[in-house]
């Protein structure tokens, strides 16, 4: 079992470095970017582990076909969910650039306070939220005050809600990919992965 293991978290291990992080780190919020390093890690190893157990199984004609249909189900879903988050990304974040120039991103809600409209009203010449923070309300700290705190937490909720979903179906189908190549051409793929996982290595 703890060899099982080991193979497991370095397959995940070589996924994730094989992009250098990108995964992980796909469209992060800074704020929640330590939430959504775990997020992908967890879910890689075990949504790998899942699947794994899941195919250990004779192979038949009838399950290769079935196999076929989930990796097809799985790719159409992790690029619809690859839509749905970008979509999320856009409308529910805004950009907030610092003094030194470096623009990171923060979630917004999708309800203003009181006072947040009032000072839109004052000031029509602002167009863009991140105008709205920086002018009206210092720094992204006071996001509280332009946005009601129930739409900033809807906002959080689907993000990382559509992260973690990204992450389940791009795991899932890389999951089932490398366990049908591993189970139909064991020799080859391991010495493949070796390879790659020799190459993370060394571009760490």
């Amino acid at each position: 079992m703890i060899k099982l293991l080991q193979y497991r978290a370095a397959l995940v291990t070589v996924m994730f470095g094989l992009f250098g992080g990108a995964i992980s780190n796909f469209l992060v919020i800074e704020e929640y970017s330590w939430l959504y390093f775990g997020i992908a890690s967890i879910l890689g190893l075990t949504v790998n582990l899942l699947v794994s157990f899941l195919l250990k199984s004779k192979w038949s004609k009838g399950i290769k076909n079935n196999i076929k249909i989930v990796c097809l189900f799985l790719f159409t879903a992790l690029v619809v969910n690859l839509y749905m988050h970008t979509k999320f990304f856009l409308e529910r974040t805004f950009a907030y650039k610092d003094f030194n120039n470096e623009v990171t991103y923060y979630v917004k809600g999708t309800e203003y306070t009181s006072l947040a409209k009032a000072f839109k009203l004052a000031n029509p010449q602002i167009e863009s939220d991140a105008d709205l923070i920086m002018e009206g309300f210092g720094s992204p700290l006071e996001k509280g005050k332009v946005w009601t705190e129930a739409s900033i937490i809807e906002s959080w909720l689907k993000l990382i809600s559509s992260y973690a979903l990204f992450i389940i179906f791009f795991v899932a189908l890389i999951s089932v990919l490398i366990e049908v190549l591993v189970s139909q051409y064991g020799k080859t793929t391991t010495k493949t992965i070796e390879i790659l996982s020799e190459k993370s290595a060394d571009s760490g």
